[in-house]
């Protein structure tokens, strides 16, 4: 099977996108598949860790003069910086007369009008989505989000012979995660203590909230024994010095990594993360990690609203300054009632079990063999 995969990865959209897209290619890749990634030379774009995972990428240009979006254009067509026309020209190019069974399309900027220019140069298209906020023209779609209804499509943003998998047993996590799952259960059964912190607001945290966290702690925790803090971030983070030195001077111990490959164990290690809603949620609800949820773009509301509603988050809500200013209540809250960490955590596990990947490759390589 001759597979090809268009995202992009910046500083503005963030690093999400291409890391699903890259646990998805490994699984493909085992069950016998040829894959291609085609990606825009944006600034942050992760075109060396996509070829370090022993993928082929074709980068496509630079933009000098970035587009200005429409009236017609989708919302997020900002992030594509280019026009969809320009850019499924430059995928046809960079496809050169490639062999393509299926198109993997994970991009919030392109639509079915994208999706049309391609069809004769691909067997069948298949889009990640989390949004439900344009007409899509593919065969299968993914949208991993828990408690989306699939009529949010199927009403009028895809044709009727598209097959859709919705909600979160599609998610797509790297096998570490729900290898990982039964130690989690054991170790979350007596989670009654805070000592480890894992915070984790995307790999860009293009508005630095890791720094606000960060100097928020200290006052926050003032009743628990200091924890440790564990920091994951990408190396092209644009706030990454300004954390380290944060970090390098805060009472609690703080640790800094980046373009981690053990998160899975990071998760585990944690009592409690502070992160950011988007696909990282689902790696957390696998290892029934207790999160304090901060929403940090309008595309991440529909999420927080979900798993919040089952209780598996703290939502501290939309607003980054008032969300800092909660931090010492909750902890507060936290330290009374340690039960509230348990409670948390077993909703969690019951949203995600793990096996969203092998799903979601099964689907594809029975639409094509």
């Amino acid at each position: 099977m001759h597979i090809t995969i268009r995202v992009d990865a910046s500083i503005e959209m963030g690093t999400g996108h291409v890391m699903r897209c890259l646990t998805l290619a490994e699984e493909l890749k085992r069950r016998g598949a040829n894959i291609l990634f085609i990606t825009r030379a944006l600034n942050g774009h992760m075109a060396e860790t996509i070829a370090d995972h022993g993928f082929s990428v074709e980068l496509l240009p630079e933009v000098s003069d970035e587009y200005r979006p429409k009236d017609h254009d989708v919302p997020h067509a900002t992030w594509l910086k280019v026009s969809q026309e320009q850019d499924a020209a430059e995928t046809i190019q960079a496809l050169s007369n490639r062999k393509t069974d299926w198109l993997i399309v994970d991009h919030y900027a392109l639509d079915a009008r994208w999706h049309q220019k391609l069809r004769k140069h691909t067997q069948k298209i298949f889009v990640i989505d989390d949004l439900a906020d344009r007409k899509l023209d593919c065969d299968l779609l993914l949208d991993q989000t828990y408690g989306r209804k699939a009529e949010e499509y199927t009403k009028h943003l895809i044709n009727k012979k598209c097959r859709a998998l919705i909600g979160s047993r599609y998610a797509l996590l790297r096998p570490e995660f729900p290898a990982l799952r039964l130690a989690a259960r054991e170790k979350r059964k007596h989670c009654y203590e805070i000592r480890n912190i894992l915070i984790t607001m995307g790999g860009m945290d293009t508005n630095n909230i890791t720094g606000k966290v960060l100097n928020a702690l200290p006052s926050a925790i003032s009743s628990f024994p200091p924890p440790s803090v564990d920091i994951i971030l990408s190396s092209k983070a644009p706030h990454l010095e300004d954390i380290m030195k944060v970090a390098n001077q805060h009472p609690f111990k703080v640790t800094v990594s980046m373009d981690v490959h053990d998160m899975a164990i990071r998760m585990l290690k944690a009592d409690i993360a502070i992160g950011a809603s988007g696909s990282t949620t689902w790696e957390r609800c696998c290892l029934g990690l207790p999160t304090l949820l901060f929403v940090l773009a309008k595309n991440q509301e529909n999420i927080a609203h979900h798993v919040k509603k089952k209780n598996a988050v703290f939502f501290l809500g939309n607003n980054i300054s008032k969300a800092i200013l909660k931090l010492q209540n909750v902890f507060t809250l936290l330290n009374r009632n340690t039960h509230i960490l348990i409670d948390m955590s077993e909703a969690a596990f019951k949203l995600v079990d793990g096996g969203g990947v092998d799903r979601v490759a099964h689907n594809m390589m029975d639409d094509i063999l």
